[in-house]
C-alpha cells in the first residue's frame, strides 16, 4: 500500500497557517486508487467561524489590535470608520441608532449628556420666563384693580360732591327766597 499526500497551506498575511487542505491518494496494491480530501480551517478570532479562504479575512480590529475579522463579523464604526471585531463593537441606541467603537461611544454619551443638560437649562429658562410673565401680569392686574378702585372713589366723591352741591344750591335758593321775603 502506497500513499501520496499533497498539502495546500493557505497562510494569513502574518505567515500563520490559515487553512490546510490535504489530498491523500492511496493505492491498495491491487490497482484500486482511493482519493481522500481533508480540509481544516483556522478560526476567526472575532466571531469564531472557520475561515478557509484568504479572501474572507479582512484584517485585525483597529480598536483592540488583537482580534482578526472576517467577512461575517467585520463591522465599521459609523462615525470614524474603524474596522471593529465583534468584541469591540458597541451599539448606541440614542437618536440615531449606530454601531460604533468604544471611543466614539464615549463621545456620543458625553454629547447626549450635554444635550440633556442643555434641554434641562432651556426648560428652566422657559419656566423662569413664564414666572416673570405671570408676575408682570399679576402686577398689571393689581394696577388695573387699584385704578378701578381709585376711579370708583373719585366717582363716589363726585356723586357725593354733586349731592352736597345740590343741597348747597337748594339751601342758597331757600335763603334767597327767605331773604327776599324779609325785604
Amino acid at each position: 500500500m502506497s500513499q501520496i499526500i499533497k498539502r495546500f497551506i493557505t497562510r494569513d498575511p502574518r505567515g500563520r497557517p490559515l487553512a490546510v487542505q490535504t489530498e491523500r491518494l492511496s493505492d491498495d496494491g491491487q490497482g484500486r486508487l482511493q482519493l481522500r480530501t481533508e480540509r481544516s480551517a483556522g478560526w476567526c478570532s472575532g466571531c469564531h467561524r472557520p475561515v478557509a479562504d484568504l479572501a474572507e479575512l479582512r484584517g485585525i480590529c483597529d480598536s483592540c489590535r488583537a482580534c482578526g475579522s472576517c467577512v461575517h463579523c467585520l463591522v465599521t464604526c459609523q462615525l470614524c470608520g474603524r474596522k471593529l471585531c465583534g468584541r469591540c463593537r458597541r451599539g448606541f441606541a440614542g437618536p440615531p441608532p449606530l454601531s460604533v467603537c468604544p471611543r466614539c461611544l464615549l463621545r456620543l454619551h458625553e454629547r447626549q449628556v450635554m444635550e440633556h443638560r442643555m434641554a434641562f437649562q432651556q426648560q428652566w429658562l422657559e419656566r423662569q420666563r413664564m414666572v416673570q410673565q405671570e408676575r408682570a401680569r399679576i402686577a398689571g392686574l393689581n394696577l388695573a384693580a387699584q385704578r378701578l378702585r381709585i376711579f370708583g372713589q373719585v366717582q363716589a366723591a363726585r356723586l357725593a360732591f354733586q349731592r352736597e352741591l345740590a343741597r348747597a344750591r337748594e339751601m342758597n335758593r331757600v335763603r334767597l327766597a327767605l331773604w327776599s321775603q324779609r325785604r
